[in-house]
C-alpha cells in the first residue's frame, strides 16, 4: 500500500528517516513491533479522515465549538474525554452568568447569550444544542472532535494564560478583549476548517 510519510511525520511528529528505517524493516521483518506500528498508525489516520468526513456532514456549528472550547479552557482538568462528565460541567457552566461588570463584556456575552423568560433577566448559555451534537457523536467521533478541541485550546494558552481569578471575575477589559479575540468566530472556522470540520 503507497502512503506518505509526510501525513505521518505531521500528525505524529515522527522524523522522516526513523519512518523509513521502520520502512526498510517492513519488507524484512513483518513480525517487528515497528512494522505493527507504523500499520497501526497508518490505520489510525485513514480512520480518522473518514471520521472527520462523518463530522463534517453533522450540523456542528461555531457556536457549539466556542461553547465547549471556553468551558474547556477554564476547566482543562476535568475528564472531557468522558462526555458524561463533560456534559455535566457544560450544564453548570451554563448558569455561571454573574451580575459583576466583567459579564457585562462582548465575551461573556457570547457565552451566556439566552434569555431566560423568568422576569430575572438572567442568561445562560445555549448547552441545550450542544448536548444534541455531543449526543449524536459516536465514541470515535467524539474522541476526535475533542482532541482537536484540545489542541484549539493549547495553541490560544501559547499566547495568552488563563487568569487565576474565578472564571471571569477580576479580568480586566484588555484581557476580555484578548479573549474574545482568541475564540472569535473567525479563529475557530480557521482552525476547525484546517482540520477538516467544519
Amino acid at each position: 500500500m503507497r502512503f506518505s510519510y509526510k501525513l505521518l511525520v505531521e500528525r505524529f511528529a515522527i522524523p522522516r528517516p526513523t519512518l523509513i528505517e521502520w520502512q526498510k524493516r517492513a519488507k524484512a521483518d513483518k513480525k517487528n513491533w515497528r512494522v505493527k506500528h507504523l500499520e497501526y498508525l497508518r490505520h489510525q489516520i485513514e480512520l480518522e479522515n473518514l471520521t472527520k468526513a462523518e463530522i463534517k456532514s453533522k450540523p456542528l456549528n461555531i457556536e457549539d465549538i466556542f461553547l465547549i472550547s471556553v468551558y474547556l479552557f477554564f476547566n482543562k482538568n476535568i475528564n472531557y474525554i468522558d462526555v458524561n462528565i463533560l456534559k455535566k460541567g457544560l450544564r453548570e457552566f451554563a448558569y455561571m452568568n454573574r451580575s459583576s461588570v466583567e459579564y457585562k463584556h462582548d465575551f461573556a456575552k457570547k457565552i451566556w447569550s439566552v434569555s431566560i423568560q423568568d422576569g430575572t433577566q438572567r442568561q445562560i448559555s445555549n448547552y441545550h444544542r450542544t448536548f444534541d451534537i455531543l449526543d449524536s457523536f459516536t465514541a470515535f467521533q467524539y474522541g476526535l472532535f475533542i482532541q482537536d478541541v484540545i489542541e484549539f485550546i493549547d495553541k490560544i494558552e501559547e499566547k495568552i494564560s488563563p487568569s487565576k481569578t474565578d472564571l471571569l471575575d477580576g479580568l480586566s477589559w484588555q484581557e476580555l478583549h484578548m479573549y474574545d479575540k482568541y475564540f472569535s468566530n473567525k479563529a475557530i472556522e480557521k482552525f476547525f476548517s484546517q482540520k477538516g470540520l467544519i
